[in-house]
């Protein structure tokens, strides 16, 4: 008996030791089809796409904490929560202490009314003079966009996401939508079928203008590495996951399995 409950004690540090470490990211709640939230939890491609990346992190549990953008930025460079999902690496936060990904390659455009008088074959950013551009609240989109917002090419207005654009666009409040292609169509579809907002959209949607493409990935701050070490190894290894999952198509085949509303 005293020889089992040696081997017991001896056992116990193991135990503890299979135990996952949580790790918890602050999620943008209105990027979709992207990354969204729904009944208070985060749902779309990313969450798919990091929900196979972990399934080969036995060591790691993820957790999503659903927020709007900017309190989500806060939250992250705080270090209140482990990381974020999903920065742009572009966007110049020195806060930011490493990354893992990208997840994907999102292509952020100019989408105006037709009566903006934008032309059939517009220029960056002589074509947009003086014009109003929604964009969803605290989100880097564009170095170009913030170049001209800087030289007061054109004017921005933040909203708290598309749908909210896009509204403000129909009642001529702004000229035009700035964001990314699929999250302006994924809110225009799913405006279209709610009785209270479809009355609400443009009556259709012109062609866009491509300022740029950005790179979403995971970041973790350097506050939250300062108080958790370990993320260094959580970070290295969900690379490393995000890097084999492209390699082998996996993120190709769960952009084609999203359904039609969702697909980018």
């Amino acid at each position: 008996m005293r020889k089992l409950v040696l081997m017991a004690w001896a056992c116990w540090p193991l135990l503890l030791s299979a135990e996952p470490t949580v790790v918890t990211l602050a999620a943008d709640e209105a990027h979709p089809p992207y990354i969204y939230a729904e009944a208070g939890k985060s749902v779309g491609l990313y969450v798919q796409i990091l929900q196979r990346a972990l399934a080969h992190m036995p060591q790691w549990e993820l957790k999503l904490r659903p927020l709007p953008w900017k309190r989500a930025l806060a939250t992250a460079e705080l270090g209140d929560v482990d990381g974020l999902l999903p920065p742009y690496r572009s966007a110049g936060r020195d806060w930011m202490a490493a990354y893992a990904g990208p997840l994907y390659r999102e292509e952020v455009v100019v989408l105006c009314d037709g009566e903006a008088g934008v032309g059939a074959a517009p220029s960056w950013p002589d074509s947009f003079s003086g014009l109003r551009i929604g964009t969803p609240r605290a989100y880097f989109l564009s170095r170009h966009l913030s170049a001209a917002v800087n030289r007061r090419q054109v004017q921005r207005q933040d909203f708290n996401d598309a749908r909210d654009a896009l509204a403000a666009m129909a009642g001529h409040q702004i000229d035009c939508i700035a964001d990314d292609r699929f999250t302006i169509e994924f809110e225009y579809a799913r405006a279209q079928r709610h009785p209270q907002w479809a009355s609400r959209m443009p009556h259709e949607l012109t062609e866009p203008y491509v300022l740029e493409t950005q790179e979403a990935f995971v970041g973790i701050s350097h506050n939250a590495l300062a108080r958790r070490p370990e993320l260094a190894e959580f970070i290295k290894a969900l690379d490393l996951q995000l890097a084999q999952l492209r390699a082998n198509g996996e993120i190709g085949r769960l952009v084609r399995a999203l359904p039609a509303a969702d697909k980018p």
